[in-house]
């Protein structure tokens, strides 16, 4: 009986060995089961900020500009002073203008019972030609502090070559500057002197005009004081335009970009003396590859992240493509032909300033509500598409329709159900018919 007994128990160990034999060892494989999201197809680069628009500040007026107090990296707002013209000049011409008006009225009430004598003709014309010989000479004066201005600045230049080439040294280079930059400021002030000069001869042949006039008939002389008045009030009024410019006022809000001017100095109308960024201007700035440009368009969706944005994102719209590419030496030293894009954004809480490096998402396809498995879990089948279903223990090649991918998720149009359950990450054991030890 004993003999009996160990013969079964063998014959069932025999049984069991050939029974796993027959099936084989499993493969342990991750599965997952396919869920309902949205599956975004999108273009990846790194981007950066920049400004789309920067106002450059100059001199309203020709005058001697006071020290600017701001400096590079400053916040300005619209409408805030930035800078001064030194308002004393302008305003002793306006009162002289005053003055000048003042003693035209006061001529008016004598004008029919006092002609002008004979010594007042001479002094009249004495006067003129006294301003366009004070003229002539701020002219002479003007031309020969622009020769020796010119001059200045081509031993400026040479000196700059030659400190380059080791042919001088860097106190002579700096002697060259001063005179040349001397020489500027002194061309700038003959400008102006020019300038008054030319308004006190205009002064002069009016006066000359109105006393020649007036000789034979008062009422001529009557016309040519109401003309003079009429000339000094239009000369008063811009000088009172030009000293409200004296106060230079930014135009929009921002930083500081550039600072042309340091300290006090005279300059002339138009110089420029700072540049200011527009920060409700800013966008984004990407260089994507030609080859991907074509599924890019203006108004595409752009998801935007990166280390400036603190762990947030922002959304964002494609503003425009250019019309062409350039070559971009890539950081592996690959040379790739790019196109430059511009992405619009909602700036007002990240406060990302310009030059900040964001990565970007354009979104190019979304399939909204999609049934989507691991992108990983997909793979080529032939022609199409594949993924691996676990079905009683072992895996089931499954074909299916791929739509919207990216690196993360595949959208399944159909082959699948929401309750199937899949190989989530594949290996070269895993093939049709495998028995699988399934790994959530």
């Amino acid at each position: 009986m004993k003999k009996y007994i160990i013969l079964g128990v063998v014959g069932v160990a025999i049984a069991a060995g050939i029974f796993v034999a027959l099936r084989g060892p499993s493969v342990a494989v991750v599965v997952t089961k396919p869920q309902r999201m949205t599956v975004q197809a999108y273009v990846a680069e790194d981007a950066k900020t920049r400004l789309a628009y920067e106002y450059v500040v100059d001199m309203p007026v020709s005058g001697t500009l006071e020290r600017i107090q701001f400096e590079v990296g400053d916040d300005v707002e619209k409408g805030q002073i930035v800078a001064r013209v030194d308002p004393y000049d302008l305003q002793q011409r306006i009162q002289q203008g005053e003055a000048q008006i003042a003693q035209r009225k006061a001529q008016i009430t004598g004008v029919d019972v006092a002609k002008p004598k004979t010594e007042d003709l001479d002094s009249a014309k004495l006067r003129v030609e006294e301003m366009v010989h004070g003229l002539e000479i701020s002219r002479k004066a003007l031309t020969v502090t622009t020769l020796n201005y010119d001059e200045a600045r081509r031993e400026f230049e040479r000196a700059k070559g030659l400190l380059e080439a080791g042919a001088a040294s860097a106190s002579y280079l700096d002697e060259r500057e001063m005179r040349y930059k001397g020489l500027a400021e002194e061309r700038a002030q003959r400008s102006i002197e020019i300038e008054r000069a030319q308004q006190a001869l205009d002064q002069a042949r009016l006066a000359e005009q109105r006393l020649v006039g007036s000789v034979d008939d008062n009422e001529y002389q009557r016309d040519v004081i109401q003309a003079e008045i009429a000339a000094l009030d239009a000369e008063l009024g811009m000088l009172r335009e030009d000293l409200a410019k004296a106060e230079i006022k930014a135009p929009v809000s921002g930083p500081i970009l550039e600072k042309f001017i340091e300290n006090r100095r005279v300059l002339v109308e138009g110089q420029e003396l700072l540049r200011i960024g527009d920060m409700d201007s800013i966008e984004i700035e990407c260089d994507v590859l030609s080859e991907e440009i074509s599924a890019v368009a203006p108004g595409n969706k752009v998801l935007i992240h990166g280390k400036a944005l603190l762990g947030r994102s922002l959304e964002g719209t494609v503003k425009r493509i250019y019309p062409s590419g350039f070559k971009k030496i890539s950081a592996l030293g690959v040379e790739q032909q790019r196109v430059k894009t511009l992405i619009d954004f909602e700036n007002s809480a990240a406060k990302l300033r310009p030059g900040t490096s964001v990565d970007v998402q354009i979104v190019t396809q979304e399939a909204p509500g999609a049934l989507a498995v691991p992108d990983r879990a997909v793979f080529r089948e032939g022609e199409g598409w594949a993924v691996f279903v676990v079905e009683g223990g072992r895996a089931r090649l499954r074909k299916v329709e791929v739509g919207v991918r990216n690196e993360n998720w595949a959208e399944i149009k159909s082959g699948l159900e929401l309750g199937d359950t899949i190989a989530s990450e594949l290996s070269n054991d895993l093939k049709e018919d495998v028995r699988v030890s399934p790994l959530s």
